[in-house]
């Protein structure tokens, strides 16, 4: 059902619009339900959402075209199955950071995240991740090490916003991962401009 050798770049680049405005999606789900912010979103109109969601798309796309994010499908011809997305440090001693892996949910159920998982882990660059407590045992089958509890970046340091979204998160890695892994999240500025689009398009 699914091709799970490397697309061509033409492929990827055909679906990450697809890809982008799901992620973008999904990001800013989670920031309208964390404490410290949800308020100032109870006000966001249907226009303002979408101007929201192009932001978050811009943020990754700008990652992307930096070389930062890579992005690998599952598909067949014009058809998506699901994707992962890892970023990528410029020192190669610190471990790629996975950062989703998705399967749109009409193809759940066929294998297709694991065999995502496990494209990504067979590559020759360590791989950290973060998941739930009750999904450790699901990565330590397919290989990974449960390396501790993710500490978010402080307050201080630009995450006021946005470290609860990583709270209490376990940490996974291969068995040669260093620990760190670059974490893809947005900080304080990026979240206040999104903010600030309340009444920008009225």
């Amino acid at each position: 059902m699914t091709q799970m050798q490397q697309a061509p770049q033409d492929v990827i680049e055909k679906f990450l619009p697809m890809i982008f405005e799901n992620e973008a999606k999904g990001i800013f789900s989670d920031l309208q339900v964390q404490p410290v912010i949800s308020i100032q979103f109870m006000w966001f109109t249907e226009s303002e959402t979408k101007l929201a969601i192009e932001y978050v798309v811009g943020v990754l796309l700008e990652c992307y075209r930096a070389g930062h994010l890579k992005v690998v499908v599952s598909h067949e011809d014009d058809r998506l199955y699901g994707y992962a997305m890892f970023f990528i440090h410029p020192d190669p001693s610190i471990s790629r950071y996975c950062h989703k892996i998705y399967v749109f949910e009409q193809y759940r159920g066929n294998g297709i995240g694991s065999r995502l998982l496990d494209g990504v882990l067979q590559d020759s660059q360590s791989t950290s991740l973060l998941c739930g407590h009750n999904l450790i045992p699901f990565y330590e089958q397919a290989g990974m090490e449960y390396k501790g509890d993710f500490s978010p970046p402080a307050a201080s340091e630009g995450f006021s916003l946005t470290r609860g979204m990583y709270s209490g998160l376990a940490l996974m890695g291969k068995s040669d991962a260093n620990g760190a892994a670059p974490v893809f999240m947005l900080n304080d500025s990026d979240v206040n401009k999104i903010i600030n689009l309340i009444g920008t398009n009225s």
